[in-house]
């Protein structure tokens, strides 16, 4: 199977028009008439996954975090992306992005992040213009009314996540919650007006976390990659017949608990 192939998969459920305009998706590096026998699933493009990639043989990457967010004036191979682009064509290896596209999917990364924690009836919190289905975060109602820490230790068991930081009154009652797969605390206002008394994010800020909380939503801060580390098994599914080796990516959490 070609590049362009895969790609069209992959689009066929995330349509790269689904970006956001600071977003860098899509085909970021490669032939896409070059064949492809080995793919690499990855939630992060960096050196250690591009280098993994390579020692296995892989002839393309499929991530959903890209490389080069803005533009690139020059490559400099002592830096960090200098040194993953200098890896990728070394080794022939093509790379797919897709960010912004599968966290906004009908069905992508924030409808399995839902369903990972329980949420049924879910709507979409920020919906895209562009195609019907689609938008960025859920809400949804709990299967069972829990606390709020009753909640967390739902999110913490669900995710398989060492800790999870929570902000609010541990008896509130949640009834229905919000996710946002990675940062999306600035959809935290939208979901408390759809009703959440929780939302679960990532990367959240200390004064934000305060805005929240007083405006009367609870947050749960469940990590930028335990929140997003499912996008490699939604790539699988797509993937699982295209004829080629899919290989998952080992890289862990960059965080750790001490």
């Amino acid at each position: 199977m070609l590049v362009k192939d895969i790609v069209k998969i992959i689009e066929k459920k995330a349509s790269v028009e689904l970006a956001y305009d600071w977003d860098n998706s899509g085909l970021l590096c490669g032939d896409a008439d070059m064949e492809v026998k080995k793919i690499y699933l990855t939630l992060n493009t960096d050196i250690y996954t591009v280098n993994e990639a390579a020692a296995l043989g892989a002839d393309m990457i499929v991530s959903h975090h890209p490389i080069m967010f803005g533009g690139i004036k020059k490559i400099d191979y002592s830096e960090a992306s200098g040194k993953i682009i200098k890896s990728l064509i070394q080794n022939n290896i093509a790379l797919y992005a897709s960010h912004t596209p599968m966290d906004t999917a009908n069905e992508g990364l924030n409808d399995v992040l839902a369903q990972k924690l329980g949420l049924i009836n879910t709507e979409i919190i920020e919906k895209n213009s562009y195609m019907t289905g689609c938008g960025l975060g859920r809400v949804g109602d709990t299967e069972r009314i829990q606390t709020l820490s009753e909640f967390a230790k739902t999110v913490k068991n669900a995710l398989d996540t060492p800790f999870v930081r929570v902000s609010g009154d541990p008896g509130t009652v949640i009834k229905r919650a919000a996710v946002g797969s990675g940062a999306c605390s600035e959809l935290i206002p939208y979901a408390k007006a759809m009703g959440a008394q929780a939302m679960v994010t990532a990367d959240m800020k200390y004064h934000t976390a305060i805005d929240a909380v007083e405006s009367g939503i609870c947050v749960i801060d469940a990590g930028h990659y335990p929140t997003e580390k499912f996008v490699t098994e939604i790539f699988g599914k797509l993937l699982n017949n295209c004829g080629c080796e899919l290989i998952y990516s080992t890289e862990k959490d960059i965080f750790s608990v001490l």
